[in-house]
């Protein structure tokens, strides 16, 4: 199925014409040594398509290959990859094809038509009208009785395979629908939709009864942009959608839970498919930007990637796998079709033998098939010593100990299930030359690194180059803006370490940045993590009515009081009482030390109170414990690691933006000599500064 999905008359009908079979002329095929094994084998490139190839589609009994581009679909035979006949089109890129079950009839979609095709006849059988847009998926139900086509409309039609009888037409999406797919067991159809002339507008994907054409469930997790494609694995179990916001997400469809999402391609996802078992998908990227074009292989549990084909040196557009799961098929906007060898990936035994009449595509006879040499080198796949593939892990800012503490958990030889997959490989030691702190620490922590095997380098793009999320660990807030710009800029996703900023205003910029570049980003002491305060913050008390938190909290002078340390305690605080703090007033302690009053909505209280550890108690409508003294880093690595797989924050951008008004109110209370002091107005006015921040700095 591909993303790049008029009513015909029956004049027209009678006049669709239809190639004789013919062999491929010589400058069509790109010729090439074969592949060494074990890796993705090319097998053959046709051209001579009069535009993009929009979509491919394999028959199931694995005799045919049909790809379709601009007012044609071409049929070729499966196991030679010959040229057997054009199938004419009226109007319109083909953006959908799908085989019947039998192999027996071929259905297209373009500009406001589909046509159901003899496949051995190659002749047009009926039309299916309706549609008011363009034609983006076709699907064909298991047993062959229904064919579902989606369309630009909004709509998606189920129609009667037999003879084209219309019959449900299911709406209810907000933008073109991109794509569908049928589950396994005819019951459920999947749908994709986004509108990808709207960056703003996330994407969409859902499931509908496909008796009754009632909608199921909404997925969780939706795309920040178009869903372009949509995908249910072989046994029924699992579902993938790709993106104009260039991931994938995985979903478990028996409990509707977004699994995680695979982000390697760092362009648009434009297609995937399964493979047999189910335990792998393949994917297809490009557009927006050059380079990127590629198809991956990647594990469907993890996301770890397998194999990266640079397969087309434009935008990849549509993909099929074979029905064995040996060969590969994908289209591009480069006007050709490519054929992969991908058993060895997919660990596809061998086939015993050779059926008479069949000529194996490495014969001889068939060397006219394999692709340059020169592409070979480009097939990029792991050499059988190289260790798991994983995610790589930039670091910025090298002058606080939680450098070393998350290298240590995420580049463990043995690491945990919820934090295996990733490992920090590059650091950028940038530090702070007005804190005597950030100055002393950085020459040994970044020795430390280097002796780690991490390796450093000399900038902010430099390191973007190199890694696929950063962790932005540089201690002083103050230009944690200007440091994240680029990261987000690069579409790469990030946690920034306490304090996000030295400003309540940097900190609003910061995540109206998030929003403008599409990428959610969140910051978080560890002591949010912690077990008892986490057990709070679920409802082990009940609603939390009163609560108090402890945290050392020196002074740094670059700082307003509570930024630089006291953040931790205000951290734990507002992880169980949440948002909604009106006002603050802070005063001090029969000691000495700081103390905070916050008062939030419904009579409720919460206490920042400035002590040698980490402590706290809360209390709630069933009961009292103890809160805020389990600080615990492996917890908040394990955090931003599903953070990193999902794109799904652990902490809102209103709480965080909250807390930081709670202690920027904090230190005007102090200067007013312990006045009551409204959040409301600071964060008002702080808006209004990020927006001139930005206006500063995002040119």
């Amino acid at each position: 199925m591909s993303r790049n999905s008029s009513l015909l008359s029956a004049a027209a009908l009678l006049a669709v014409a239809v190639s004789a079979v013919a062999p491929l002329h010589a400058q069509q095929i790109e010729t090439a040594k074969p592949a060494p094994a074990g890796g993705v084998k090319p097998l053959g490139r046709v051209s001579g398509f009069p535009d993009w190839v929009t979509s491919v589609a394999w028959s199931p009994d694995g005799r045919h290959v049909a790809a379709g581009s601009y007012k044609l679909v071409k049929l070729f035979d499966g196991a030679t990859r010959k040229e057997l006949a054009v199938l004419k089109v009226p109007s319109g890129y083909v953006k959908g094809l799908a085989f019947s079950p039998d192999g027996k009839r071929l259905v297209s979609g373009a500009y406001q038509g589909v046509i159901a095709w003899n496949v051995e006849e190659r002749k047009p059988q009926f039309e299916l009208r309706g549609h008011r847009g363009y034609v983006t998926g076709v699907a064909f139900s298991p047993d062959g009785r229904t064919v579902a086509t989606s369309s630009e409309d909004l709509t998606v039609r189920l129609w009667n395979a037999a003879d084209g009888t219309p019959g449900i037409v299911i709406e209810g999406h907000e933008h073109p629908v991109q794509g569908v797919a049928f589950s396994p067991d005819g019951s459920t159809l999947a749908t994709a939709a986004g509108d990808p002339d709207r960056v703003t507008r996330p994407g969409e994907a859902r499931l509908w009864d496909a008796a009754t054409g009632e909608e199921k469930a909404a997925l969780p997790a939706p795309h920040k942009r178009a869903t372009t494609d949509v995908a249910f694995s072989p046994d029924g179990h699992f579902l993938v959608t790709t993106s104009d916001d260039e991931t994938i997400n995985v979903y478990d469809v028996g409990t509707l839970k977004a699994l995680g999402f695979f982000a390697k391609h760092q362009r648009p996802t434009n297609a995937a498919v399964f493979s047999p078992d189910g335990e792998k998908v393949l994917s297809a990227a490009g557009g927006r930007a050059k380079g990127g074009n590629t198809v991956m292989i990647w594990n469907r549990a993890d996301g770890d990637p397998l194999a990266t084909i640079p397969a087309h040196p434009q935008p990849v557009l549509a993909l099929a796998l074979s029905p064995d799961g040996r060969t590969l098929a994908s289209g591009g906007q480069d006007k050709s079709l490519a054929f992969w060898d991908v058993s060895a990936v997919l660990g596809i035994p061998a086939p015993a033998s050779v059926e008479p009449g069949v000529r194996n595509a490495e014969s001889p006879e068939n060397s006219a098939l394999r692709t340059p040499h020169s592409a070979l080198a480009q097939v990029q796949q792991p050499a059988a010593q190289r260790a798991k593939p994983f995610v790589r892990v930039g670091i910025i800012g090298l002058d606080t100990s939680h450098v070393t503490a998350f290298t240590n958990v995420l580049n463990d030889p043995n690491p945990q299930p919820d934090v295996a997959g990733f490992k920090v490989v590059a650091a950028y030691p940038q530090g702070s030359p007005d804190i005597k702190s950030s100055v002393d620490r950085r020459p040994g922590f970044t020795k430390a690194m280097q002796d780690k095997g991490v390796e450093i380098v000399d900038s902010i793009p430099a390191l973007l180059d190199k890694v696929d999320v950063v962790l932005l660990e540089t201690n002083d807030g103050r230009p944690h803006l200007e440091q994240v710009l680029p990261v987000l800029k690069a579409k790469k996703r990030v946690f920034i370490d306490k304090p996000i900023a030295g400003s309540l205003a940097d900190c609003i910029a910061i995540f109206e940045a998030s929003k403008k570049y599409g990428v959610p980003l969140f910051s978080s002491s560890s002591l949010r993590f912690g077990s008892d305060t986490q057990a709070v913050a679920k409802g082990s008390i009940g609603k939390v009515t009163y609560a108090e938190a402890t945290s050392p909290s020196p002074i740094e002078k670059t700082h307003p009081d509570l930024f630089w340390y006291g953040i931790h305690g205000v951290e734990a605080l507002f992880t169980v009482m949440g948002t909604g703090c009106r006002e603050v007033t802070r005063t001090t302690t029969e000691e000495g030390k700081i103390k905070v009053v916050g008062k939030w909505d419904g009579d409720r209280t919460g206490v920042f109170i400035e002590a040698k550890g980490y402590s706290g108690k809360a209390v709630g409508t069933a009961g009292e414990v103890k809160m805020g003294g389990d600080v615990s880093y492996r917890a908040l690595v394990a955090q931003f690691v599903h953070y990193f797989k999902t794109g799904e924050v652990p902490v809102r951008p209103e709480e965080t933006i909250e807390m930081f008004a709670f202690m920027e109110a904090a230190d005007e209370s102090k200067r007013q000599n312990g006045a009551a002091v409204a959040l409301a107005p600071l964060i008002e006015k702080a808006r209004e500064q990020a927006k001139q921040r930005l206006a500063e700095l995002d040119k």
